[in-house]
């Protein structure tokens, strides 16, 4: 009986052993990192350690094990990190900043790995070197970037982007003080669907590519289109998707070219493509050197209680499309109420018929269709102390429908201050 019972005894250790054995290793779901965790991390892992690359490196690890879980919490304690290539951002990640913490990008071209010009991007690492591997808005999902206090992400003049957030949706981006831009955007938005970046700032481009990259936007909207060079990630599907619900909420931008905008659209088949849903309220635009807010081939947009100060400054540029508050074309179903200018180069808000000039120079020349009811709409903002446009003086906003020529026949006007509408330029001249 005793030798009965040790056979027993050992068939249950066997049997534990074996259920320890198959039980997947389970990968941390929320982490608290520090630059010296970092540190001590690449230290301990990895065969080479490179200061310049420890903290890219040894969190790309630890994010990585994270989307295996199928997400997490990752969150950043005060500090400095210093990021030699982007840091991937997959579903169902939050990422935290706490305050005091600041990114750097940096660009060692010593260290073992080729720096980059991304600081983060959201997309799934087992993907990104995967050609064409993503298409539509089936990338990232249900990711998070928070600031928590002061967090600065600071591009250190490195001609790239901050962000690319790319062919994913319900992304939310707040609290993070943007600095350092250079010739490019801070927020690539392209083939995106529900995206709210909300409580940030975009503080001053250098001053070498104010003008010289003027269409170069804080937060640019666009999707992947090989004729516009929209995109130019490797893993990016060029299917021409354009973005969806798009809200950027209680920001401001501060000393670019532009705050909010599309700089080239896109055709299929003939028709235009529409970014749908885009929503901008609550922002400030000041000391801009082209416009706040520049749409092109925007449907169902609502810019709402914004301040627009001093946009067009120092804007010598001949073009009618520059220097004013809000401008562009391709401009349907708009809704423009509760927003002050002030200091504007050019009268506020214009728009007439335009073409891509280069990339994308194929497609046909896009146009305006606002109707009589979202221009008296349009009365509802307040102007102080703007400039005119020479051929129809005395109006806050001046629309061109029709073929978009600059002529009275096609010219539609709007006085904040007279509370006119004036839809029969002929007839006023």
């Amino acid at each position: 009986m005793r030798k009965m019972g040790k056979y027993v005894s050992l068939t249950v250790m066997v049997l534990g052993i074996c259920f320890i054995l198959a039980k997947p290793v389970q990968a941390k779901k929320n982490v608290t990192v520090s630059p010296g965790s970092l540190d001590s991390y690449a230290k301990k892992y990895h065969s080479v350690y490179d200061k310049s690359v420890a903290h890219s490196l040894a969190l790309n690890k630890i994010v990585e094990s994270m989307r295996k879980k199928g997400g997490g919490t990752l969150t950043f304690k005060k500090g400095t990190y210093k990021f030699q290539y982007s840091l991937s951002v997959p579903s169902n990640v939050t990422m935290k900043f706490k305050n005091g913490v600041v990114i750097k990008k940096i660009m060692d071209y010593r260290a073992h790995i080729a720096p980059g010009s991304l600081m983060f991007c959201f997309a799934p690492k087992n993907k990104m070197q995967v050609k064409n591997s993503i298409g539509k808005y089936n990338g990232t999902s249900n990711a998070k970037i928070l600031g928590e206090g002061k967090v600065v992400f600071d591009m250190c003049k490195v001609k790239g982007l901050a962000m690319n957030v790319l062919h994913c949706k319900n992304i939310e981006i707040s609290g993070i003080t943007f600095k350092g831009m250079n010739g490019n955007h801070y927020i690539e938005v392209n083939a995106a669907k529900n995206v709210n970046i909300h409580d940030c700032k975009f503080n001053k481009a250098t001053k070498s590519s104010i003008r010289k990259a003027y269409v170069k936007e804080a937060v640019n909207i666009d999707l992947p289109d090989a004729s516009t060079h929209g995109i130019g990630s490797i893993w990016a599907k060029q299917d021409k998707t354009p973005c969806r619900n798009i809200k950027v909420k209680n920001c401001v931008f501060n000393g670019m070219s532009r705050g909010v905008g599309t700089h080239n659209y896109s055709q299929k088949n003939g028709k235009n493509i529409y970014h749908k849903k885009i929503r901008i309220e609550g922002n400030t635009f000041k000391n801009l050197y082209d416009a706040g807010v520049y749409l092109m081939n925007w449907d169902n947009t609502v810019i709402k209680n914004n301040k627009f100060i001093k946009n067009g400054k120092n804007n010598k540029i001949s073009k009618q499309t520059t220097a004013h508050a809000i401008a562009g074309s391709g401009v349907k179903n708009i809704h423009i109420t509760g927003n002050s200018f002030k200091k504007i180069t050019k009268n506020p808000i214009y728009f007439a018929a335009q073409e891509n000039i280069g990339n994308g120079s194929q497609y046909s020349r896009i146009y305006v269709y606002i109707t009589k009811s979202e221009a008296k709409e349009m009365l509802n903002n307040t102007s102080e102390d703007c400039g005119n446009d020479p051929g129809f003086p005395g109006y806050d906003v001046v629309y061109l429908l029709g073929d978009g020529r600059r002529t009275a026949q096609n010219a539609v006007g709007v006085s904040f201050k007279k509370q006119e509408v004036c839809f029969d330029m002929v007839k006023k001249k």
